[in-house]
């Protein structure tokens, strides 16, 4: 993301760019152009992979692909999807996208932390995706390899990986709205300004009032 952030917003994910996209942050066509973007260089990444480890060299049977772990029902991977995918885009929305965030260019460390925890949480359950683009590659590309090794399930839990993190987004977004700050109505007989936690301050004589953002959807 450091690396990047600064040519093209450093979307790699697109579940992020989603959510960026409903939530009227990046325009519809650069969101597409995005897209078609992270699943061609899922498409390289896998195939570089594939490049670089023979079939019996691949632990995973199948270039690591995303799939519910036994003992976890689709409707179960679906859900810790959306949930790990939602952790993601809004803490992106909180500190990467919101006028009033004071995170600057270290909101990609706080984007990490998001992508740690989930992916502390998630692991056992899906092998955590939390990204359309990092499933789409290793599954095709491990169903088209031909190992002899080679373990299945990857291609037909694709949908998984792409409902959760899609729902995660849309909710993320939802969520987000209710945080926008709002501006100042003209003639108030007082100055505003926003805190670090979010908070708006009223600066009066008779003294500092913090009034917390009230959700509005």
């Amino acid at each position: 993301a450091y690396s990047m952030s600064h040519h093209s917003g450093g979307h790699l994910n697109p579940a992020v760019t989603l959510s960026l996209v409903l939530g009227s942050a990046v325009p519809w066509y650069q969101g597409l152009a995005n897209f078609l973007a992270q699943i061609i260089g899922s498409l390289l990444g896998a195939a570089l992979l594939c490049a670089i480890y023979p079939c019996e060299a691949d632990l995973t049977t199948n270039l690591a692909s995303n799939m519910p772990s036994a003992g976890y029902t689709d409707a179960q991977a679906v859900l810790a999807e959306a949930m790990g995918t939602f952790l993601l885009c809004f803490t992106v929305w909180e500190s990467a996208v919101s006028p009033v965030s004071t995170c600057g260019r270290n909101a990609c460390i706080a984007i990490s932390g998001a992508v740690f925890v989930s992916v502390l949480t998630l692991l056992p359950v899906t092998g955590c995706s939390i990204n359309p683009a990092r499933s789409f590659g290793p599954a095709i590309m491990a169903s088209l390899r031909g190992c002899p090794n080679y373990t299945g399930g990857g291609l037909e839990a694709l949908w998984i990986m792409f409902v959760g993190p899609f729902l995660g987004a849309a909710s993320a977004t939802l969520a987000h709205h209710g945080f926008i700050p709002q501006p100042v109505k003209e003639g108030e007989d007082r100055t505003s300004s926003m805190n670090s936690m979010g908070f708006e301050i009223d600066n009066k004589k008779e003294g500092i009032t913090i009034h917390p953002r009230v959700m509005d959807l």
